[in-house]
């Protein structure tokens, strides 16, 4: 008998691992899985994944959405592009939390109360959608990830549907994203950098959702619909990691950085105000920057798939008119001619300025420095202009 049990585990295992369903026994769990958040900017918000185990088997395997290859064609511009195809993978569970206690992050499970029926039916879809010619989907970070694969899988599965009962957190996506990274102040600055006014729209229940932290807890009072029954058991802690204290960047950070930065161009360009002359380098420098970072983000809220990335009120500061200007600037012969637009940059730095409050984007504050820092440039040119336009009508 315990030979033939051990030839039925291989055939049963060989069988799931390559897409082919099977009967689950009456001891099969299924179960969702929540890791804690990472180090790397891919792992910062944590992991989602559905555990199937049937001790009977000796089959334990967890499903991952969350598999990508950084090595794929491309891959940076797709993913800016909002193009990235992630994937469905299928492996030993043990080798699976073995990866996260190497990584020293917390792993937590929700067996889930599900009939057999329920549980099968699970089964039988995640391995269909695990087969080659399935496993592949778009990534969408906000509405369409391992967490949002996971809720759906289960929520889509269970006979009646399932009811969350408690209470949104009503806070936005920006602040959702912001809860994991605002420790991490180039990270912050870079996403607050991208991600558009869509992002600080309140969050519904099931959008919030889409970090797998809020997957486990919203889970964990949700009801099924056919007989009022939790739909999941008390969380389990399977691996706990030691508590890691992270070090602030204060030093480096967005905030000091551009600070000086602007204290610097305000002490040159308060000089050579005084001076009566302001030296072109400058100009060229910071208009080109202005200009390259409103082209970069016109690239993303026009081509960009991401939902999130448009409509972006940076490009209220950031212009790329000013590109055209920094490069025509550069010829002598042509200064005296665009000189006019130091004082219509100016006039929208103002406007800028005044109604950033009432925009439906939040903005990180070391914008505001990165703008004060464009329109001294450009007030300082301004009030030369109009002390020259006084002189001449003199």
């Amino acid at each position: 008998m315990n030979l033939l049990k051990r030839l039925l585990i291989v055939v049963f295992v060989a069988l799931a691992f390559n897409g082919l369903a099977f009967q689950l026994t009456d001891k099969a769990t299924v179960s969702i899985i929540t890791c804690s958040p990472g180090n790397e900017m891919y792992s910062v918000y944590g992991h989602s994944a559905i555990r199937v185990n049937d001790p009977a088997f000796n089959y334990d395997v967890v499903f991952n959405y969350g598999i990508f290859d950084f090595s794929s064609p491309n891959f940076l511009y797709r993913f800016c592009a909002g193009q990235t195809d992630y994937l469905l993978g299928a492996y030993r569970f043990q080798t699976f939390l073995n990866e996260y206690r190497h990584d020293k992050r917390s792993v937590f499970e929700q067996e889930l109360n599900l009939t057999a029926q329920e549980k099968q039916k699970i089964l039988d879809f995640l391995l269909w959608n695990a087969q080659p010619e399935n496993r592949v989907y778009r990534y969408n970070f906000f509405f369409d990830n391992c967490a949002t694969r996971v809720r759906d899988v289960v929520a889509d599965n269970v006979n009646g549907g399932i009811t969350y009962t408690d209470s949104a957190s009503h806070k936005t996506l920006r602040t959702l994203i912001k809860d994991y990274h605002h420790k991490i102040r180039w990270l912050n600055f870079g996403i607050d950098f991208l991600v558009a006014a869509e992002s600080d729209r309140e969050a519904t229940l099931e959008e919030e959702m889409f970090l797998p932290d809020y997957v486990m807890q919203h889970f964990a009072s949700a009801k099924r619909n056919d007989n009022g029954q939790h739909i999941a058991q008390p969380v389990q802690v399977l691996y706990q990691a030691p508590e890691q204290t992270q070090l602030l960047t204060w030093l480096w950070g967005p905030l000091i950085v551009f600070s000086l930065l602007l204290l610097v161009v305000a002490f040159f360009t308060w000089k050579q105000y005084i001076n009566g002359e302001m030296k072109p380098a400058l100009d060229v420098v910071l208009y080109g920057i202005n200009g390259l970072g409103g082209l970069l983000l016109t690239w993303f809220t026009i081509y960009s798939e991401h939902p999130a990335m448009s409509p972006n009120y940076n490009l209220m500061w950031l212009v790329p008119l000013s590109l055209l200007f920094a490069i025509v600037y550069l010829r002598k012969k042509w200064r005296q001619a665009v000189r006019y637009y130091h004082f219509v940059f100016a006039v929208w730095m103002i406007v800028f300025f005044v109604s950033a409050p009432f925009m439906p984007q939040k903005f990180h504050p070391v914008f505001f420095i990165m703008a004060a820092t464009f329109f001294i440039r450009a007030l300082a040119h301004s009030l030369l202009i109009l002390r020259s336009l006084k002189v001449t009508r003199k």
